[in-house]
């Protein structure tokens, strides 16, 4: 039986629609949260310096190589998605220098370790007054999912499907040069912002989804390429794999240093995460004490900046 007969081609198409849906929305989580906390503090600029690049470099690729208009309107839209992030870095990093950070969501936690269990105690006690204006942020920055690049780079070289890598032929170089450069952009651009997490101690800033759909992109990624029939029916697998790999070592490394990140976020720092949450409760029930009459709307309008 022909692989285009077996239960493979079903599963690499699910697992690259799986993997195209979530690298298309992965953004989204980060926008939110950084228009929720009105800070960039936690984020790294090389991180978002890397990011673009990747993107210009997958831009310039569709439009060199003469691609359908599909294709160049998609880079298009993930390199948007970088200017959107660079004018909210202006905005809150450079505008305002993040003085307009939210409750539990400042440099440091005004809360301490050493009285979390009072404060968690007696939800009564009044915080500290607010701290002077915060130090000027040095740093901006998201991440995006890997698999959002390397999909649109195979379907920059490849117009049969996305999960099939660059053909030989006459732009073989040249998309096999620029799906390098992409990888090494998309992978490097980890690499600080986990660094900055290390400095701060803490992961705040960063939308945890964000790095959820990541990892379900790049894990979607590689199982679209395996199993799909140009792999599975190729004669030379070797030179498949060879073609594919900067696809499919970018996704493996970049699953690797998410994996790094979920640590630092559920383990290294919880407690700076929990310590934040706890500010937030306490000015929320502040809120309440002093204003009992507000209305639930005005309520919920004080929680949902925490």
């Amino acid at each position: 039986m022909s692989c285009q007969g077996s239960i493979w081609p079903i599963i690499s198409s699910i697992s690259g629609s799986v993997s195209f849906f979530s690298s298309f929305i992965s953004l989204f989580p980060q926008i939110i949260e950084t228009f929720r906390d009105k800070t960039v503090e936690g984020l790294s600029p090389y991180f978002l310096l890397a990011w673009v690049a990747g993107d210009i470099t997958t831009l310039s690729g569709a439009i060199l190589t003469k691609q359908l208009l599909f294709q160049v309107v998609m880079a298009a839209y993930f390199l948007a998605n970088d200017l959107f992030v660079c004018g909210q870095y202006y905005y809150y990093g450079i505008l305002y220098q993040n003085r307009l950070a939210t409750t539990g969501h400042e440099s440091k936690p005004r809360i301490t370790e050493e009285n979390e269990m009072g404060a968690t105690s007696g939800r009564s006690t009044k915080n500290s007054a607010i701290a002077s204006a915060l130090a000027v942020a040095s740093t901006i920055g998201t991440a995006e999912a890997l698999p959002v690049k390397t999909m649109i780079a195979s379907i920059i070289y490849n117009k049969t499907a996305p999960a099939t890598p660059p053909d030989s032929g006459s732009d073989s170089d040249v998309g096999r040069a620029l799906s390098w450069a992409g990888a090494v952009f998309y992978v490097g651009a980890r690499i600080p912002q986990l660094w900055k997490n290390y400095k701060r101690k803490s992961t705040d800033g960063i939308a945890p989804f964000l790095f959820i759909t990541t990892l379900l992109c790049n894990l979607t990624y590689d199982l679209n390429i395996l199993t799909s029939c140009e792999f599975i029916g190729s004669t030379d697998r070797k030179a498949f794999i060879s073609n594919a790999l900067p696809f499919l070592l970018g996704a493996s490394i970049t699953i690797l240093l998410d994996m790094i990140y979920f640590y630092q976020h559920y383990v290294l720092y919880a407690s700076d995460m929990r310590l934040r949450a706890l500010e937030c409760e306490q000015a929320q029930s502040e809120v309440a004490e002093t204003s009992p009459l507000l209305h639930p709307q005005q309520h919920w309008s004080t929680r949902s900046h925490c």
